[in-house]
Parts: structure tokens; sequence; C-alpha cells
């Protein structure tokens, strides 16, 4: 089992500071964040539970964890009572989420008057609708957004976990190079690739990919398809491993038997910029920073850069804080957050290059170990 205790005890911080009494979370991040629980995304959820669970936590009681029957409970942390409900069956009609609306509106329904916090982005209507209606004695406030900055700062295990999902990442990059040829396409470089991390991790792992060469990566990314590799070709690989629950993410480009003199020299340039943003990075600078001098260096290749200059990393793949122009957030020590500048030239080619970083009281710590070559 997991251990929970710390992420307990800062859940219990957060209903002293917003003077909440009970809890209600329906999240995968939540649920893998403070349960431990981790749900497939590959093989599921199962298409006969749509809401695979529920955390709930009354003042005064052990928090249940409500899980459908096709989730394994294995995984969940000490201190969490597992409560199951229906998902698949043969004998009367599919009604997993109404199962799950039910049980939460009994555990619920006898409470004085209280207020509960929510995630009203991932809290199902049938269930709001079932306690507003049920409940009228409870306020329920939403605590999407603290709970966000909370889970912005890693501890050392999650820290760790994050590095089994980067080491993948760093055997994915390292097969990609080995791989790419003429001939080749792009999807059949990307199955070879996957089949190397999955061999490694000992079973299926989830994996988001911008895989793309030739023309194709002056739009940015997207999934690996038919397209053979020629000679000269850029391929881009932007790999997002998940591993026990939590998410690597890297990018490389490189070029297919040889780079031109052009790409070579931009190439260098973005590695640059990415060095000295990584450079740059301690507790203190704004998120918007990172960005501005990032686009600044861009700005003096030429060419367009049409997406984020980077964002965190954890339970979800791309989370707080964003590096983007409008967010005045300041990094602090404990935050995992990946780099990724880029530059495409319309109708020829484009080149993204990505590390991750812890921040540390020191200022950073390159937490990915492959070596960005063209």
């Amino acid at each position: 089992m997991a251990r929970a205790s710390s992420k307990m005890d800062q859940l219990s911080d957060l209903l002293r500071e917003g003077r909440l009494d009970h809890v209600l979370l329906t999240s995968l991040e939540s649920l893998r964040y403070f349960a431990g629980h981790t749900t497939a995304i590959e093989t599921g959820p199962s298409p006969f539970s749509p809401r695979p669970g529920a955390l709930a936590w009354i003042k005064g009681e052990e928090p249940i964890l409500f899980l459908a029957d096709s989730e394994s409970s294995e995984d969940v942390a000490s201190g969490i009572t597992c409560r199951s409900f229906t998902g698949y069956t043969y004998q009367s009609p599919l009604r997993a989420l109404e199962e799950l609306t039910n049980l939460l509106a009994s555990k619920f329904a006898n409470l004085p008057q209280s207020t509960v916090g929510v995630e009203m982005r991932d809290l199902p209507a049938l269930i709001l609708e079932k306690l507003s209606s049920g409940c009228p004695q409870l306020e329920f406030h939403d605590a999407t957004a603290r709970l966000i900055e909370m889970r912005s700062i890693k501890d050392d295990d999650e820290v760790e976990a994050i590095r089994s999902a980067l080491a993948l990442c760093d055997l994915g990059q390292a097969r990609v190079k080995q791989l790419v040829a003429p001939g080749l396409t792009e999807l059949e470089v990307f199955n070879e690739m996957r089949k190397t991390i999955e061999s490694k991790a000992g079973g299926r792992v989830p994996l988001l990919a911008d895989l793309v060469s030739g023309s194709r990566t002056a739009a940015v990314g997207g999934n690996p398809d038919s397209s053979q590799l020629r000679i000269g070709d850029l391929v881009i690989a932007d790999l997002v491993p998940r591993y026990n629950g939590y998410w690597g993410d890297t990018c490389n480009t490189c070029a297919v038997e040889g780079a031109s003199a052009e790409q070579q020299r931009i190439f260098q340039g973005v590695k640059t910029a990415l060095d000295d943003a990584i450079d740059q990075v301690k507790p203190g600078i704004r998120a918007c920073e990172l960005d501005s001098h990032l686009r600044q260096w861009i700005r003096k290749l030429g060419g367009a850069y049409p997406h984020h200059s980077g964002h965190g990393l954890g339970v979800t793949f791309h989370e707080e804080p964003r590096i983007v122009p409008y967010n005045q957030t300041m990094l602090r020590a404990g935050m995992v957050i990946a780099l990724e500048p880029g530059i495409y030239i319309e109708g020829k080619w484009g080149l993204r290059l990505e590390h991750t970083i812890l921040v540390t009281e020191a200022g950073a710590e390159v937490l990915s170990k492959f070596e960005h070559t063209l």
C-alpha cells in the first residue's frame, strides 16, 4: 500500500484554511494524489464504470474511497477505507454512476449544517444535483484552485516517481534516435519505441506522443501516421509516459541521415535557449519571466513559437505552473517543470527540445538525463 499520511495532512490543512468541514474529491488526479489509487487510462476506466470512484472525508471519520468493483484497491493507501459499487453487470442495466451517487447521498444525508469542499470541474452533475437537492443543509465550495496549488509542490517520493517515468523517456528518446532511417514510417518508429519502453516497464504504459517528420514538424506535433521518413527529414519525438501514476515528459528533434546547415544552426540556437533558461530556474522567478526569456531567444532565430514554454508535471502531464506569458506564479522549491522551446517555419519544418527540471533551493536539477542531439 502507498503512504498517504502526509498527503492527508495536507488535505486536513486545506480543510482548516478553507473553513471546510468535509471534502468530496472526484478527479482521477485526486484519487491518485491523496488515496494512492491509479486508474487505468489506455485499458480503462471501464466503459461500464464512467466514474471510477470518489474520495469522501467526513469530519471526525476515516476517509472512504468509493471504487467501482472493476477497479483494483490493492494500491489504495493505508488509513483509507474502501467501499465498492457495481460497475459491470449483465443481470441489470448498467448504473454505476447512479449507484455511486446514491452511496454518496446516503453518506452525506445525515450531516448537520456544514460545508463541503469539492472539485467543480470534475464533479458529475448527477452527483451535485442529488446532493444539493437531498442535502439542503450542505454548502458546496470549489476547492479546485487550492488543490492544484497543493499538487504543484512535490515531495521526495513524488520526485522519485517522476524520475522513474523520465527514465522511460530517456530510453524512448535513445530508441527513436537509433531507429530513424529512410523508408520507415512514423508509426513503425513509434511502435518499436513503445515496445522498448513497455518491455522495460514490464507492462502496458499509457503513452502520449508527438512523433512527426518532414513538413509535418512545422505544425508543432501530432500522432504518428504512415508518413515515410526521408533523407534530410527532421523528426520531432515528444514522449509523455505515465508510470506508477506519475508522468514524464521530454522532447528531442533528430535528423534522418544528416541535417542541413540551417537546421544545425537553429537546433543549436534552441538548445542554447533551453540551457540558458534552465540556468535561470530558481525559487522566486516568475513563470512569465521564464517564458519571456525563452521567447526572446527564439525570436532572434526567426520562425513561429505558437505554444507554451513549459508546464508543471506530476499526477497529470500538464499542470501548474504553466510557463506562459500571463502566469505571474513564482517558482518554488519542489516544483517540477518541463521546459520546451520550439521553432516552426511554415511550409518547411520545425523542431522542439525539452527537459524536465526540479526546482531546488539552490536553483535547478535536470531530471531527464538523455542528451539533445540532432
